[in-house]
């Protein structure tokens, strides 16, 4: 069996949970020209 993410030091929940906390300050900087959105 390879490697998990999770022992090569890579915690997508983590990840996940940062995304959230930065979506708010993220937002604020949505111009026009913005095609999507974060997450």
């Amino acid at each position: 069996m390879g490697t998990t993410y999770k022992q090569s030091g890579v915690d997508i929940e983590a990840g996940d949970a940062f995304v959230e906390k930065i979506k708010p300050h993220a937002a604020r900087t949505t111009r026009p020209e913005v095609l999507g959105g974060v997450g």
